[in-house]
Protein backbone atom coordinates (compact mmCIF):
# COMPACT_ATOMS: atom_id res chain seq x y z
CA UNK A 1 0.00 0.00 0.00
CA UNK A 2 2.60 2.13 0.73
CA UNK A 3 5.78 3.04 -1.77
CA UNK A 4 8.36 5.15 -0.27
CA UNK A 5 11.24 4.13 -2.72
CA UNK A 6 11.97 7.01 -4.40
CA UNK A 7 12.93 9.77 -1.98
CA UNK A 8 14.26 12.92 -2.36
CA UNK A 9 16.14 14.97 -0.41
CA UNK A 10 15.50 18.57 -0.32
CA UNK A 11 18.42 20.88 -1.01
CA UNK A 12 16.92 23.52 0.88
CA UNK A 13 15.39 21.31 4.08
CA UNK A 14 19.32 20.31 4.11
CA UNK A 15 20.12 23.98 4.53
CA UNK A 16 17.42 24.92 7.23
CA UNK A 17 18.73 21.33 9.27
CA UNK A 18 22.26 22.71 8.99
CA UNK A 19 21.18 25.85 10.56
CA UNK A 20 21.71 28.08 7.46
CA UNK A 21 18.71 30.42 6.97
CA UNK A 22 17.15 30.50 3.66
CA UNK A 23 18.14 33.78 1.34
CA UNK A 24 20.02 35.12 4.04
CA UNK A 25 22.73 33.08 4.70
CA UNK A 26 25.48 34.08 1.82
CA UNK A 27 27.40 30.92 1.19
CA UNK A 28 31.07 30.68 -0.67
CA UNK A 29 31.11 28.97 -3.51
CA UNK A 30 33.46 26.04 -2.12
CA UNK A 31 31.03 25.45 1.27
CA UNK A 32 27.88 25.05 -1.69
CA UNK A 33 29.94 22.85 -4.04
CA UNK A 34 31.04 20.58 -0.63
CA UNK A 35 27.16 20.73 0.74
CA UNK A 36 25.87 19.55 -3.22
CA UNK A 37 28.95 16.73 -2.86
CA UNK A 38 27.75 15.31 0.20
CA UNK A 39 23.78 15.47 -0.88
CA UNK A 40 24.24 13.67 -3.88
CA UNK A 41 27.00 11.11 -2.19
CA UNK A 42 23.76 11.07 0.22
CA UNK A 43 21.11 10.40 -2.54
CA UNK A 44 22.95 7.29 -3.04
CA UNK A 45 23.25 5.75 -0.39
CA UNK A 46 19.96 6.15 1.16
CA UNK A 47 17.73 2.76 1.28
CA UNK A 48 14.29 3.88 2.25
CA UNK A 49 11.76 1.82 3.84
CA UNK A 50 8.76 1.75 5.34
CA UNK A 51 6.48 -0.65 7.29
CA UNK A 52 2.96 -0.18 8.23
CA UNK A 53 0.39 -1.33 10.60
CA UNK A 54 -3.27 -0.95 10.81
CA UNK A 55 -5.52 -1.96 13.50
CA UNK A 56 -9.06 -1.02 14.74
CA UNK A 57 -9.01 0.84 18.80
CA UNK A 58 -11.40 1.59 21.50
CA UNK A 59 -10.82 3.91 24.03
CA UNK A 60 -11.24 3.86 27.89
CA UNK A 61 -10.34 6.92 29.51
CA UNK A 62 -6.32 7.12 29.66
CA UNK A 63 -5.89 3.06 27.66
CA UNK A 64 -6.17 2.50 23.85
CA UNK A 65 -6.83 -0.91 23.17
CA UNK A 66 -6.26 -2.40 19.71
CA UNK A 67 -8.05 -5.59 18.65
CA UNK A 68 -4.92 -7.33 18.65
CA UNK A 69 -4.91 -6.97 22.36
CA UNK A 70 -1.62 -4.27 21.93
CA UNK A 71 -1.93 -1.64 24.45
CA UNK A 72 -0.92 1.96 24.65
CA UNK A 73 -0.91 3.75 28.26
CA UNK A 74 -1.07 7.57 27.68
CA UNK A 75 -3.25 10.51 28.16
CA UNK A 76 -1.64 12.41 25.86
CA UNK A 77 -2.04 9.30 22.96
CA UNK A 78 -5.70 9.15 24.18
CA UNK A 79 -6.61 12.89 23.47
CA UNK A 80 -4.98 12.59 19.84
CA UNK A 81 -7.18 9.59 19.29
CA UNK A 82 -10.53 11.06 20.64
CA UNK A 83 -13.31 9.84 18.24
CA UNK A 84 -10.32 7.56 16.32
CA UNK A 85 -11.82 4.36 15.63
CA UNK A 86 -8.70 3.03 14.10
CA UNK A 87 -4.81 3.69 14.06
CA UNK A 88 -1.96 3.10 12.11
CA UNK A 89 1.48 2.75 13.25
CA UNK A 90 4.31 3.65 10.67
CA UNK A 91 7.62 2.73 11.13
CA UNK A 92 10.42 4.30 8.57
CA UNK A 93 13.96 3.91 7.57
CA UNK A 94 16.81 5.02 5.02
CA UNK A 95 19.38 1.91 6.46
CA UNK A 96 22.34 1.63 7.59
CA UNK A 97 24.79 2.66 4.68
CA UNK A 98 24.68 6.72 5.25
CA UNK A 99 25.12 6.30 9.00
CA UNK A 100 28.51 4.33 8.43
CA UNK A 101 29.69 6.55 5.59
CA UNK A 102 29.33 9.47 8.32
CA UNK A 103 31.08 7.70 10.82
CA UNK A 104 33.73 6.66 8.60
CA UNK A 105 33.94 10.61 7.68
CA UNK A 106 34.52 11.29 11.17
CA UNK A 107 37.29 9.06 11.89
CA UNK A 108 38.88 10.61 9.15
CA UNK A 109 38.23 14.11 10.81
CA UNK A 110 36.65 14.76 8.37
CA UNK A 111 33.90 16.92 10.58
CA UNK A 112 31.79 18.78 7.94
CA UNK A 113 31.34 16.08 5.82
CA UNK A 114 30.31 14.37 8.24
CA UNK A 115 27.83 16.92 9.82
CA UNK A 116 26.72 17.53 6.14
CA UNK A 117 25.66 13.52 5.65
CA UNK A 118 24.19 13.43 9.40
CA UNK A 119 21.55 16.20 8.32
CA UNK A 120 21.16 14.85 4.61
CA UNK A 121 19.91 11.58 7.05
CA UNK A 122 17.62 13.30 9.23
CA UNK A 123 16.22 15.32 6.09
CA UNK A 124 15.53 11.94 3.87
CA UNK A 125 14.14 9.76 7.31
CA UNK A 126 11.67 12.69 7.97
CA UNK A 127 10.75 12.99 4.14
CA UNK A 128 9.94 9.02 4.22
CA UNK A 129 7.68 9.35 6.72
CA UNK A 130 5.91 11.95 5.28
CA UNK A 131 5.60 10.20 1.82
CA UNK A 132 4.25 7.36 4.03
CA UNK A 133 1.65 9.91 5.92
CA UNK A 134 1.15 11.38 2.16
CA UNK A 135 0.32 7.84 1.07
CA UNK A 136 -2.05 6.63 4.03
CA UNK A 137 -4.12 9.90 3.88
CA UNK A 138 -4.82 9.15 -0.43
CA UNK A 139 -5.52 5.66 0.45
CA UNK A 140 -8.13 6.79 3.34
CA UNK A 141 -11.95 7.31 2.28
CA UNK A 142 -13.02 11.02 1.45
CA UNK A 143 -14.89 11.15 4.57
CA UNK A 144 -12.08 10.29 7.34
CA UNK A 145 -9.00 12.55 8.65
CA UNK A 146 -5.89 11.84 10.00
CA UNK A 147 -4.71 13.37 13.21
CA UNK A 148 -0.96 14.30 13.31
CA UNK A 149 1.24 11.64 13.82
CA UNK A 150 2.55 11.11 17.57
CA UNK A 151 5.75 9.14 18.87
CA UNK A 152 7.17 7.20 22.09
CA UNK A 153 9.29 9.79 23.93
CA UNK A 154 6.85 12.51 23.74
CA UNK A 155 4.51 13.72 26.38
CA UNK A 156 3.54 10.87 28.85
CA UNK A 157 4.30 8.11 26.02
CA UNK A 158 7.67 6.78 27.34
CA UNK A 159 10.35 5.87 25.27
CA UNK A 160 10.27 2.45 26.24
CA UNK A 161 6.97 2.12 24.86
CA UNK A 162 8.61 1.54 21.79
CA UNK A 163 9.53 -1.66 21.91
CA UNK A 164 5.89 -2.96 22.35
CA UNK A 165 5.09 -0.09 19.69
CA UNK A 166 7.91 -2.04 16.86
CA UNK A 167 6.87 -5.46 17.66
CA UNK A 168 3.25 -3.98 16.55
CA UNK A 169 3.71 -2.54 13.64
CA UNK A 170 6.41 -5.93 12.56
CA UNK A 171 9.50 -3.55 11.97
CA UNK A 172 12.13 -7.25 12.20
CA UNK A 173 10.77 -6.69 8.11
CA UNK A 174 12.35 -3.51 7.28
CA UNK A 175 15.84 -4.02 9.72
CA UNK A 176 14.73 -2.03 12.63
CA UNK A 177 15.51 -2.81 16.11
CA UNK A 178 16.32 -0.93 19.39
CA UNK A 179 19.35 -1.10 21.32
CA UNK A 180 19.07 -0.66 24.94
CA UNK A 181 18.49 2.67 25.57
CA UNK A 182 15.32 1.70 23.40
CA UNK A 183 17.01 4.26 20.84
CA UNK A 184 16.22 2.77 16.83
CA UNK A 185 18.40 1.17 14.81
CA UNK A 186 19.58 2.36 11.80
CA UNK A 187 20.01 5.74 13.19
CA UNK A 188 17.79 7.14 11.17
CA UNK A 189 14.24 5.65 11.60
CA UNK A 190 11.10 7.23 12.69
CA UNK A 191 8.42 5.15 14.27
CA UNK A 192 4.98 7.02 14.77
CA UNK A 193 1.20 6.63 15.87
CA UNK A 194 -1.69 8.16 13.40
CA UNK A 195 -5.00 8.22 14.09
CA UNK A 196 -8.03 7.93 11.88
CA UNK A 197 -11.38 9.81 12.56
CA UNK A 198 -14.56 10.81 10.34
CA UNK A 199 -14.38 13.85 9.31
CA UNK A 200 -17.44 15.16 11.15
CA UNK A 201 -16.26 13.11 14.57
Amino acid sequence: MVNVSIVEISYSELLARLGYLHNKTKLDIRTINLIKENLNLAQKLIKPKSVIAIENITLHGNSILFESGYEIKSSNVAVLLENCFKAYGIAVTIGSALEKKRDDCLKKKEIFNALILDAAGSVAAEEVITLANAQIKAYEKKDNVLTKRYSPGYGDWPLEANKQFLSWIGTARAGITLNRFYHMKPEKSVSALVGVKKINS
